[in-house]
């Protein structure tokens, strides 16, 4: 290749780099509307209805607060028993944008909003969503590989599902003086 040639493709490259900068910066990085529209009915479904209402609203809001506030490349794990730092990947309001689109395709096919279906039918689409999404088990935290999947481990894996399941205030996560280990769990009313 002549240094000319090099240098021509080089110039005409240089302009659009900003541009691909754009193109990241414009990516999707709350989820929208309608998705949180899909969500809220997504999470009256899979949160026990034990908690009542008010309290799946207020999970569904903190878990649309988090994909708010994700940000990637974080450490995740260090430490001792840990030889590699994990670090958080891609944010991934992207895909579940998606992922709620096409729960609420799924159920307009089936005759209306993902809400006004019937329970067994609403199942049904969340259970044919997560098999096609290859989720098998409940995540540890959520990973990003589907947003159902992720609504439940946000959930679940939280110091208030834990003490909701043993009725006890254990206050797993959170940050507790020794003193407090040694004693039983004082009980939920």
């Amino acid at each position: 290749m002549r240094r000319r040639t090099l240098l021509q493709a080089l110039a005409s490259t240089l302009p659009a780099l900003p541009l691909m900068r754009v193109r990241l910066a414009a990516q999707v990085r709350q989820l929208t509307p309608d998705a949180v529209v899909v969500l809220r009915d997504v999470a009256a479904t899979v949160l026990p209805a034990s908690i009542g209402g008010d309290r799946v609203a207020l999970v569904t809001e903190r878990f649309v607060a988090w994909t708010k506030d994700y940000e990637e490349g974080v450490a995740l794990v260090h430490g001792y028993g840990h030889p590699r730092i994990e670090k958080s990947g891609p944010s991934p309001v992207p895909d579940y944008v998606a992922q709620l689109a096409a729960i609420d395709a799924a159920s307009r096919a089936r005759g209306a909003q993902f809400g006004a279906l019937p329970l067994e039918t609403r199942r049904a689409i969340l259970d044919e969503a997560l098999k096609t999404a290859g989720v098998n088990t409940l995540p540890g935290r959520p990973q990003g590989r589907h947003v159902v999947a992720d609504l439940m481990a946000f959930y679940f894996r939280s110091s208030e599902a834990n003490d909701l399941a043993y009725r006890a205030r254990i206050g797993r996560q959170t940050c507790r003086t020794l003193t407090l280990t040694t004693r039983q769990p004082s009980q939920l009313a």
